[in-house]
Order: structure tokens, then sequence, then C-alpha cells
């Protein structure tokens, strides 16, 4: 199985990727998964991307799939951007020359965010979904230990089996530590997502309850470089909707779009 070694300061072991391969690319993407799944449950969106001529490069973040780490524990921002940096090493050498895209989703998008605004010559697009991008209150609970309830993901009934049923994805763990690093995403956004250079769409459902989709909205309109688009009665885990195949076109054609 492949295994990612990298420079996370929390260095509890190699990462497991993925990597699903279109024939003759035209871009890759770079993906960080959000709480409580892992890279297995991105087979839809990976040949989706492929089929547009676009590789998928994805990695078990800490915590998650078949990567070290207590359960749901990410560990910090810069952890999970070290695994996104060898993941894009990776990919740089396996493809010289092939135009990168940043991609995350939910925690990953706020990673990703941070690296595109850190590196902003390091990728030629971005794309976030389900981005928390504002304080949610009810993830600044005293009770930090989640249990959601798989239908306020997504509407998906087999994506929704998946979250119940596969022994490497799960709803309920410990977030103390995803609360801990979204407060410190939180309190930078106001001051550096303005900043924002690089192309950058974000997809979002409007009937997500995990994170509002109007903050975001919000920052479309402030933000040249930040495009939205918004699927109506989608919920959180939007790439895994019953609308996956709209949100899934919506994406190539913004990649599409940068690669001219």
């Amino acid at each position: 199985m492949p295994f990612l070694e990298h420079r996370a300061e929390h260095r509890l072991g190699p990462a497991y990727y993925r990597h699903w391969a279109a024939d003759e690319p035209r871009a890759a993407v770079i993906f960080l998964h959000g709480f409580g799944e892992h890279t297995g449950l991105y087979h839809r969106y990976g040949f989706a991307l492929n089929a547009a001529g676009i590789d998928l490069w994805a990695v078990d973040q800490f915590g998650h799939g078949l990567s070290p780490g207590d359960r749901g524990d990410f560990g910090t921002i810069e952890d999970s951007s070290a695994l996104a940096d060898a993941l894009t090493e990776l990919a740089a050498d396996r493809r010289p020359r092939v135009p990168l895209v940043a991609q995350g989703h939910s925690f990953g998008a706020v990673v990703t965010l941070f690296r595109v605004l850190a590196q902003p010559h390091a990728y030629r697009a971005a794309v976030v979904s389900g981005a928390p991008v504002v304080a949610v209150p009810a993830l600044r609970d005293a009770n930090t230990t989640f249990d959601l309830d798989p239908a306020l993901l997504s509407a998906d009934p087999f994506y929704v089996d998946s979250l119940i049923n596969d022994p490497l994805a799960f709803v309920g763990a410990d977030g103390v530590a995803l609360v801990r690093e979204l407060d410190r995403g939180w309190d930078r956004f106001g001051a550096e997502l303005p900043g924002l250079t690089v192309p950058t769409l974000a997809v979002h459902g409007s009937n997500d309850m995990i994170a509002p989709v109007g903050a975001v909205r919000a920052y479309a309109e402030q933000i040249h470089a930040l495009r939205f688009v918004e699927f109506a009665g989608a919920r959180h885990d939007i790439l895994n909707e019953v609308q996956h195949r709209d949100v899934a076109a919506a994406i190539v054609g913004f990649i599409a779009d940068q690669l001219g």
C-alpha cells in the first residue's frame, strides 16, 4: 500500500494516500478530506476528474483512514499542511509540468485556504467545499465529543451507508483537537482571507448545517479571487451529495477556465 513520508511536526509515521490517475492529465488536484472521512470515500469524485483528464491525489490525514494517530485528531493545521506539501512534491515529481490545484473539504478547506495564502505561486488554482470560514457556535460547545447524524451531512443513501458501515469512516469522536485548530483558523481568517490572490472556487450547499453558507457567500462578494457556486438543498458533504455530478462538473469547468 502507498504511504507518504512527510515533515509534519508530530511525526506519527507515514500517511496513507491514493492516486486516481488520468491517462494524459492536464492538471493534478491535491486533496485534503474533512473530519471523519478518508480517501476511500472519494472514488466517484476521482473517476469524475479522471474522465475530464485530471489526476486526483488524496491523503488520509492523521487520525483518519489508514494513517496513524488518535481517532479524529488531525494534529495541527501545520501537520495537515505538511501532508499536502509531501503529496504535492510526489505529484510534481511523478507528473512534471502538470499544473497543480489545491483542494480541501471542511477542515481540509481551512488548511487549503491557508496554504494558498502562504504559497500563492505553488498552485494554479484552489477549490474548497463546505468551508467553515467563520466560527460555528455548535463547534465551540464545551462538550467536544461529536456524534453527528449522517443525514445532516448528505442525502445520498450510498454515501450515508458508507458513513454508517465503513469501518474507516466515523461520525463520532473527540473533537477537542479539531475545535482547537478551527479556533486558530477563525482568529486569522478575518484579517488574512481578503488577501487571497490564487483563483479559488468555493462550492457549498444551501442546506449545510455544519458550515453555514452565508459566510462563504459574503467573503466571495468581497474577494475578487474567490468564485462561489451554491447548490440548492445540498448539505455539508457536497462532493458526496445527490448533486455530486453537478458539483464535479462545476469544479472541472473552473479548472478548465484556469488552464486557459
